[in-house]
C-alpha cells in the first residue's frame, strides 16, 4: 500500500505547468520550492495532508492539498484569473495518478489576502482528492 502523494502532487503539477493558459497568457510558472528572485506571478504547490480512508478489500488515501499563488499585479484580478483556471482544470477532474485511482478530486475553498508587504496578493485553494491502489 502506497499512500500516492508524490505521484498525485506529480500529476497536479504537470497538469498546472503544461497549461497554456497558465504559463502563457497569465506568464505564472508553477513550482514545489520557490527558487531565489522569482518573478511574479507564479502559483506553488502548498501543504498537504493524507488519511487513510481504506476498506476492508481497498487502500485508499484522502489528500488535502493547498495550492497558493502570488502576484504583485495591482489589485486581485490577476490571483483570480490564475485562481479560476487552476480550478478548471482541477475541480472534478480525472488525473492520472500512476499506480493508483483518483476517485475524485474537489475544490473545497479559496482565500485571498494582500501580504504585509503591501504589494503581494496570495491567493489560495484548497482541493480534496481520494484516491485508491489500482
Amino acid at each position: 500500500m502506497s499512500d500516492h502523494s508524490l505521484e498525485l502532487q506529480k500529476s497536479i503539477f504537470d497538469t498546472l505547468s503544461g497549461d497554456s493558459t497558465i504559463t502563457s497568457t497569465y506568464g505564472a510558472n508553477v513550482y514545489d520550492y520557490i527558487p531565489d528572485n522569482t518573478s511574479f506571478p507564479y502559483v506553488k504547490l502548498g501543504e498537504e495532508t493524507s488519511v487513510d480512508n481504506g476498506t476492508k478489500t481497498l487502500q485508499g488515501n484522502e489528500h488535502t492539498l493547498v495550492i497558493h499563488t502570488f502576484s504583485q499585479y495591482r489589485g486581485s484580478k490577476e490571483v483570480k484569473n490564475i485562481m479560476s483556471r487552476i480550478y478548471a482544470l482541477l475541480h472534478e477532474s480525472s488525473l492520472s495518478v500512476s499506480g493508483a485511482s483518483l476517485v475524485n478530486l474537489r475544490f473545497e475553498f479559496s482565500d485571498v489576502i494582500k501580504e504585509n508587504d503591501g504589494l503581494t496578493t496570495h491567493g489560495l485553494q484548497r482541493f480534496r482528492a481520494v484516491v485508491f491502489d489500482s
